[in-house]
């Protein structure tokens, strides 16, 4: 009876179920219209955990060569380019970050002949996160010949700085500016 037994639990041990696999995560793939479930791993692979996104980066956009996709980013690309989230079974968790309305900022370049800096003839398109307020920038009078705006214009001065920020759509216009200074100059001229 003990023989018996025994060998009746070698073979509920031999041909035992193996134990269920774990369900596969859900992410946005492709061009994040697409969410599905991540494939399973190769034979002896381990099943993604993480979804992978391209990074919207303040006032330039979504980076460049960066998929959705199932998986962590690509050795280098972490927080530079790409960004990750712990999957979930149930729902996608590398959906698109919601985009605020693109706003027009002018670059300003250094020119040597005239000793000024000269705004660009075309505005730069700037891209921002909804939350996010349309800030331009500019160099001030006092900025050094070597000064370069920050993301072409688009967005707030870096710190410690010769620049002036404002905010709105083209706000960094010379045609802004003057419009602001002008009234100034008269209001200051009347009461001296």
């Amino acid at each position: 009876m003990n023989s018996m037994f025994i060998a009746l639990c070698l073979i509920v041990a031999a041909v035992a179920l193996d134990p269920p696999a774990p369900t596969a995560i859900m992410c946005n793939q492709g061009n994040a219209t697409n969410s599905a479930a991540c494939p399973a791993p190769a034979d002896g692979g381990v099943a993604a955990t993480l979804c992978s996104m391209p990074k919207f980066v303040e006032y330039t956009g979504l980076s460049a060569g960066v998929d959705y996709a199932c998986g962590a980013c690509a050795e280098g690309t972490k927080d530079a380019t790409c960004m990750e989230c712990t999957g979930a079974t149930n729902v996608s968790c590398n959906v698109p970050q919601a985009a605020g309305k693109s706003f027009m900022c002018y670059n300003f370049a250094y020119d040597a002949a005239t000793k000024v800096f000269a705004q660009a003839v075309n505005a730069t398109t700037c891209q921002r996160l909804e939350a996010t307020d349309a800030i331009c920038n500019s160099p001030e009078k006092a900025a050094a010949a070597e000064y370069l705006s920050p993301h072409a214009g688009c967005g707030p001065c870096v710190a410690n700085t010769t620049c002036v920020e404002c905010k709105g759509d083209g706000c960094n216009s010379a045609t802004t500016i003057t419009a602001f200074l002008l009234p100034l100059v008269a209001l200051i001229y009347t009461l001296v």
